[in-house]
C-alpha cells in the first residue's frame, strides 16, 4: 500500500481504554495509564546495602534462649476472592497442611457471601484457632463489618489476651489498594475500605506490638505504608505490585516458624518472599514482587526522601522537566492507576539534586531482603500523584493523620506546574485547543487547596513549549513520512503511541494503540504502518498497550483487549511480551473498570474455561469522527485450551494511523493521519 497525506487531520482517541471516549484534537489528561516511550537502560536491581543509623530504636520484640512463646494472627477477608475462586479455603488447606504445634495460630474471618470449606460459616465474622491440623470455632460475631478499625483492634486485643506470647505476628489477608485506598473489601460492606490511617488506629488501640505485620494482598509495599506501622511493628513483608490470586504460600513458612520460634524475622521473611515468587503457588503471574522491610529503619528513610523531594522543591522551575520525565518513566505498579512507583527507579533517573546518594543508601538498607519476577521492582514504592491529581488532597489528608505530610510542598509545586500546563496548552492561541475544556478544568482547580495561581502563571510566563506545533504536522521524507521536532521539544515528550482506525466502509474502526515507533538517523519520528496487528487465534483485535519496561537486556511489555465473556461480563484479556517469550501469550483476563474510578484491584486474572465464548469489542466513529458506540469486532471464538498471539495482516480496507504523544504535563498531541489504501 502506498502512503498519502490525508485531508482529514488532527483526530485523538483520547484515553485508549476502549471505553468511546473520543475528542477533537491535541489535549486529554491522561488518567490512569501511561504508554512507556524510553526504555529503562540501567534499571537498578535489588541490593541490600547495610548502612548505620544514628538514633534508630531497638526492636520491640526481644527474647532469649531457643523457644519464644508466638502468636500467629491472621484477619482473612474472604470477599470475592473467596466466594468466586476458593482463594482463602485454598490458603488455610496450606496452613492445615503444615505442623502447627509450636504457635499459636489465630483466625478471624469474615466479608464473605460462600466460603469453600467445611470449617467456615458463609455470611458471617467468626474467630477461630487453629491448632493440630484444626480450625476450631471460638466466637461466632453475626454480620460484623471486617473493614472497620475497631473490628481489626478487637481481634488483635482478643488474640493476646487469649494466647499471650513473646511474639506477635500480624497477616492481613484480602485485597489492597495501597496508599491511596488502604486495605479489605467486605462483600457485605463494599463502599468501605481500611484507610492507612484507620490500620494505625486499630493498631495503636489494640497495644500490641508486632514483630512482623505481613499483608497478604496487593500494593502495599510502599514507604507510607511502612511509616504508619513503624510504632507498632518491627518488621513489614508487602508486595509492590498486585499480587496473583494464589497469594503467598503458608506451609513452609508456617513450618520453619512452628519448629523454631526464635527464627530470625529477615530468614523467615525470606522463606515467605522466595515461596511467593517461585513456589508451588506462584503459578503463571510475571509480576510478583515481595519485600521485608526493617521498620526501624524507616523514620531515617523518610527523613533523607523528605530533604531530597523538597530539594528538588527549591528548584523546580529549572528541573520541572527532567522530574516529569523521570516520574513518568520510573517503574509503576497497578497498571499505573494508583499513583505509585518503585522510589530506586525514580530516584536514580534524576541526577543533579542534593540527597540523591542518601536515599538510595536509606532505601537499600531498610529492605532486608527483596525478590522479584519482573523488571524495576526494588522493595519499596512510594505514592506520587501523577496520572489523577483530583485524588491527590483526598489522598495526603489521610496521610496527615498519621503524620506522612513532609514533602506535600513538592507535590504541591509539581502538581502546580503539571495542571498549569495543561490549563497552557488549552488556552493556547492554537485554534485546536479547546478554551471551553480549560474554563471548566480551571474551576476545579480553583477548589484545589494545593493549586498556586501565582506560581503557575510565573512558570508560564513565556510561550507555552509545544503550542507551535499544534497538530503536529509530518511531511514526506523519501519514502516514509517523518515528525520533526528540536531536540528541545522531544525532550519534553514522554510517551509515545500508534494509533489505527479502519475505513469499513461507513465509518472507522477503533483498532487501538500501540507502543510501536522508531527514528530515524536525523532524530525524526518515522509515521508508518506495515498493515499488521495484535491478533489472538490469527484473529486481528482491538489493543491498548499499557506498559512497557526493560533493563537494558530484557524487557516486559503488556497490554489488553477489551471483550465481552459468555454475553455477560466485559473483560480486557492481558497479553505479554518479554524477552523470553517475545512472540507473546494471554495471562488471563481481568474484568474491566469503569474509566476514572479508582477501587482495589482484583488480586490476579481470571483465567477461561473450555467453552467459554469470547466476543471482541471495538469503538466505532463516523467519518466526522463522533463516537458511535462499542460493537462486536469480528466473530466471537470458542476458547479451546488456548489463545494464540501474533500480529496478523488487517487485510485490504483502508487505514488511517497515526501517533499520540504525551508531554511533561500529561497533554496528549496527536500527529496528522497517513491513510493507506
Amino acid at each position: 500500500m502506498e502512503p498519502k497525506n490525508s485531508s482529514k487531520k488532527g483526530w485523538l482517541i483520547g484515553c485508549g481504554c476502549g471505553c468511546g471516549c473520543l475528542t477533537l484534537i491535541a489535549i486529554v489528561i491522561v488518567i490512569f495509564v501511561l504508554f512507556a516511550a524510553y526504555t529503562d537502560e540501567g534499571e537498578p536491581v535489588f541490593q541490600h546495602n547495610e548502612i548505620s543509623i544514628n538514633d534508630k530504636r531497638e526492636s520491640y520484640t526481644q527474647f532469649e534462649g531457643n523457644k519464644a512463646e508466638t502468636t500467629l494472627m491472621i484477619y482473612m477477608i474472604g470477599s470475592d476472592l473467596e466466594t468466586d475462586d476458593g482463594s482463602a479455603s485454598n490458603d488455610l488447606e496450606e496452613i492445615l497442611a503444615a505442623d502447627t504445634s509450636g504457635i499459636n495460630i489465630t483466625l478471624q474471618t469474615g466479608g464473605t457471601k460462600k466460603w469453600h470449606n467445611p470449617y467456615i460459616k458463609s455470611g458471617v465474622t467468626q474467630r477461630h484457632l487453629i491448632k493440630d491440623g484444626k480450625i476450631s470455632l471460638m466466637e461466632d460475631m453475626g454480620n460484623t463489618s471486617m473493614v472497620e478499625p475497631d473490628t481489626l483492634s478487637d481481634f488483635i486485643k482478643w488474640s493476646a489476651k487469649c494466647y499471650p506470647a513473646d511474639r506477635y505476628m500480624l497477616v492481613l489477608w484480602n485485597h489492597g489498594g495501597g496508599s491511596a485506598l488502604g486495605f479489605g473489601v467486605d462483600e457485605y460492606h463494599e463502599d468501605e475500605m481500611l484507610e492507612l490511617s484507620e490500620i494505625g488506629k486499630a493498631l495503636n488501640e489494640s497495644d500490641v506490638k508486632f514483630d512482623i505485620v505481613g499483608f497478604d494482598a496487593c500494593l502495599m509495599g510502599t514507604l507510607e505504608t511502612a511509616y504508619m506501622l513503624e510504632p507498632y511493628a518491627d518488621y513489614l513483608i508487602a508486595s509492590e505490585e498486585v499480587e496473583p490470586g494464589t497469594g503467598w504460600y503458608y506451609t513452609n513458612w508456617v513450618n520453619k516458624l512452628s519448629s523454631d520460634t526464635v527464627i530470625d524475622s529477615v530468614e523467615l521473611g525470606k522463606v515467605i518472599i522466595d515461596d511467593y515468587i517461585s513456589g508451588p503457588d506462584s503459578g503463571f503471574w510475571d509480576s510478583n514482587t515481595l519485600s521485608v522491610i526493617d521498620l526501624t529503619e524507616i523514620p531515617y528513610t523518610y527523613q533523607v526522601l523528605s530533604d531530597y523531594m523538597n530539594n528538588s522543591a527549591q528548584n523546580i522551575n529549572e528541573l520541572y522537566s527532567s522530574i516529569s520525565n523521570a516520574r513518568s518513566n520510573a517503574k509503576d505498579f497497578g497498571d499505573g492507576g494508583f499513583e505509585q512507583i518503585d522510589i530506586l527507579s525514580y530516584i536514580t533517573r534524576l541526577d543533579g539534586i542534593e540527597g540523591q546518594q542518601e536515599v538510595i543508601d536509606a532505601v537499600s538498607s531498610a529492605v532486608k531482603y527483596s525478590n522479584s519476577s519482573t523488571y524495576g521492582a526494588n522493595g519499596l514504592a512510594m505514592y506520587y500523584p501523577y496520572d489523577v491529581p483530583e485524588y491527590y488532597e483526598e489522598i495526603t489528608n489521610d496521610m496527615e493523620l498519621y503524620g506522612f505530610d513532609d514533602y506535600e510542598p513538592f507535590f504541591d509545586s509539581f502538581l502546580t506546574i503539571m495542571t498549569g500546563g495543561q490549563v497552557a496548552a488549552s488556552n493556547s492561541t492554537n485554534e485546536n485547543y479547546s478554551s471551553s475544556a480549560a474554563e471548566d478544568f480551571l474551576e476545579n482547580l480553583h477548589n484545589a487547596s494545593w493549586y498556586n495561581t501565582e506560581e503557575s502563571e510565573e512558570y508560564f510566563n513565556d510561550d507555552f513549549e509545544l503550542s507551535d506545533y499544534g497538530e503536529l504536522e509530518i511531511f514526506e521524507k523519501g519514502d516514509y513520512y517523518a515528525l520533526s521536532m528540536s531536540d528541545e521539544d522531544w525532550e519534553n515528550i514522554t510517551d509515545i503511541g500508534l494509533q489505527v482506525l479502519v475505513d469499513d466502509g461507513e465509518g472507522y474502526i477503533d483498532l487501538g494503540e500501540d507502543s510501536v515507533y522508531s527514528f530515524d538517523d536525523d532524530g525524526d519520528l518515522i509515521v508508518e504502518f506495515d498493515n499488521t496487528w495484535v491478533a489472538l487465534n490469527g484473529h486481528t483485535v482491538p489493543f491498548y498497550t499499557e506498559y512497557y519496561v526493560s533493563d537494558g537486556n530484557k524487557y516486559t511489555n503488556y497490554g489488553y483487549v477489551p471483550a465481552t465473556l459468555n454475553g455477560e461480563e466485559e473483560i480486557e484479556i492481558m497479553i505479554y511480551w518479554d524477552s523470553e517469550n517475545p512472540d507473546g501469550y494471554v495471562t488471563g483476563y481481568r474484568l474491566a473498570q469503569a474509566e476514572n474510578t479508582l477501587t482495589a484491584p482484583r488480586k490476579g486474572l481470571k483465567q477461561f474455561n473450555d467453552g467459554d465464548v469470547i466476543d471482541f469489542s471495538c469503538d466505532y466513529y463516523t467519518y466526522d469522527g463522533e463516537h458511535n458506540g462499542v460493537y462486536s469486532f469480528g466473530d466471537p471464538i470458542t476458547y479451546s485450551g488456548d489463545l494464540e498471539v501474533s500480529y496478523e495482516d488487517i487485510g485490504e480496507n483502508s487505514t488511517l494511523i497515526y501517533y499520540n504523544l504525551t508531554d511533561i504535563y500529561n497533554n496528549i498531541y496527536t500527529t496528522e493521519t497517513v491513510s493507506y489504501e
